[in-house]
């Protein structure tokens, strides 16, 4: 038996470790970005929300943590959750393809995962968890794909929790790109010796004030009225975005030659 291949022993072990339990910061997935080979560039990003670190295994489902966590309703992300116990929850599963996601030297089933199951609040305060999985179209097209989301599918059908399959084309590449740009702002230490708090209200009443100049130079004026840095004015702005303190559209490149004005929504 090779080293990567699936057994009772892995699945022992994996269990004993805590992998697919907890939440928060407690969580655990139940695949590390070391264990498998992954079609797409797999990351390691420190969540703002649960203060652990997420292991995602392809492009488009960085994207789509980058827009679940921005997401003021979603409180938790737990990313790679193992259906543990997927053969005693589905009822109906005669014409379920299981077969196809075996070891084939070990004979061992492999644990399926979906790629999230997300806790999210409403606005009476009321929280309920909801699965979503991301798939490029063109992995659409293979039946073992069908197979699996079959499985998936009913899974979370019979727990009464909604689930859906999430594609790129959901996941605008510049959203992501813009919600990269502005978290930084959020992480700890990113600020320096900046008092982003104190002066986050300051520039957002200075931006206001000159909202006919273009961006670019608001910010360069705010620096030197302040006695800043070069490029805090900017930081700051990209901090009242991400603390949703201003509104723009996220959807597009953000222009720092637009006026002030035309970029607040």
């Amino acid at each position: 038996m090779g080293a990567n291949n699936w057994s009772k022993e892995k699945l022992n072990r994996y269990l004993k470790e805590g992998r697919g339990q907890g939440v928060g910061k407690d969580y655990l997935p139940w695949n590390y970005t070391y264990n498998y080979s992954s079609k797409g560039r797999v990351s390691r990003i420190s969540g703002l929300k649960t203060r652990r670190i997420h292991h995602l295994h392809s492009d488009n489902q960085y994207r789509a943590f980058l827009l679940f966590e921005f997401n003021s309703n979603v409180i938790d992300i737990r990313e790679s959750f193992p259906l543990l116990d997927v053969e005693e929850v589905i009822d109906d599963k005669e014409d379920l393809r299981f077969d196809k996601f075996i070891d084939r030297e070990t004979k061992e089933p492999y644990v399926l995962t979906t790629n999230f199951l997300l806790t999210v609040k409403n606005n009476n305060g009321e929280e309920r968890e909801v699965a979503r999985t991301i798939k490029n179209t063109t992995e659409l097209k293979r039946k073992i794909t069908f197979d699996k989301l079959e499985i998936e599918r009913r899974y979370w059908q019979q727990k009464k929790i909604d689930w859906k399959v999430i594609t790129e084309k959901q996941l605008p590449r510049q959203l992501a790109k813009n919600i990269e740009w502005i978290r930084e702002t959020l992480l700890v230490g990113s600020e320096g010796e900046l008092d982003k708090d104190k002066l986050s209200v300051t520039i957002l009443r200075f931006l206001l004030e000159n909202d006919e100049l273009p961006l670019k130079e608001v910010v360069k004026i705010f620096d030197k009225t302040e006695g800043l840095q070069k490029g805090a004015g900017l930081f700051l702005f990209r901090y009242l975005i991400a603390k949703k303190e201003i509104v723009v559209e996220l959807t597009q490149k953000i222009d720092l030659e637009s006026k002030v004005k035309n970029l607040l929504l």
